[in-house]
C-alpha cells in the first residue's frame, strides 16, 4: 500500500497529470484535555473540576495532497455517515471534472456502507474515487498529522469555558 500511496502522490504533485490526490478524516476537539496524571494531599481523595463540563467540536476535513490545502467543516454534534457522505458530496461536486480525484480515507465504521449508486455517480459525474487504507496504518494519513496540530493548537495552555470558545479556536 505504501508503494501504491507514493505513486499517487507523486503523480498528483506533477502539474501535467491529470489527478488529485485528497485524504479525509474526521477529529475531535475537546475543552478539557483527558486528564493523563494527577496528584492529591496525602490521604485525600483525588478530585477533578467537573463543574464546567466537557465540550466537543469535530470537524471534517480533506487535506488536498499537492495543493496543501485543506477543506473543512466544524460541527458541534457527533459526526455519523450522513456527515461524512454530505462533506464527500460537496467535495465531488466541486472537484475539477477534467482530473480523477483519488480519496484516501481510513477504515471508520462511517466510511463504509455508502450507497453504491452514490458511489457510481462520484466516479461516473465527477471522476471521484474512495480509496481505503489497511486498517490500523494512520502512518499512511498526513492528515492526521493535521488533526494533531490543530488539537494542540486549538487547545495549548487553554482552558475553554464555552462551546464557542472551542469553535472559534478550531
Amino acid at each position: 500500500m505504501q508503494k501504491s500511496l507514493n505513486q499517487l502522490r507523486e503523480a498528483a504533485k506533477k502539474e501535467n497529470e491529470k489527478m488529485e490526490l485528497l485524504y479525509f478524516d474526521e477529529a475531535g476537539v475537546c475543552n478539557m484535555p483527558n486528564v493523563q496524571r494527577g496528584w492529591s494531599p496525602l490521604s485525600k481523595p483525588h478530585r477533578a473540576d467537573a463543574s464546567m463540563g466537557r465540550k466537543r467540536v469535530n470537524v471534517l476535513g480533506a487535506l488536498n495532497y499537492a495543493a496543501g490545502t485543506l477543506a473543512f467543516e466544524v460541527h458541534e454534534h457527533s459526526v455519523c455517515r450522513q456527515d461524512v457522505l454530505n462533506f464527500l458530496d460537496k467535495q465531488a461536486r466541486n472537484s475539477a471534472r477534467d482530473k480523477l480525484t483519488v480519496v484516501v480515507l481510513d477504515n471508520a465504521s462511517i466510511h463504509h456502507h455508502i450507497d453504491p449508486n452514490t458511489l457510481e455517480e462520484w466516479m461516473v459525474r465527477d471522476r471521484f474515487i474512495l480509496l481505503f487504507l489497511p486498517p490500523y496504518s494512520p502512518q499512511l494519513a498526513p492528515i492526521e498529522r493535521v488533526w494533531k496540530l490543530a488539537r494542540r493548537l486549538a487547545t495549548h495552555n487553554r482552558f475553554f469555558a464555552t462551546l464557542d470558545n472551542v469553535l472559534t479556536a478550531v
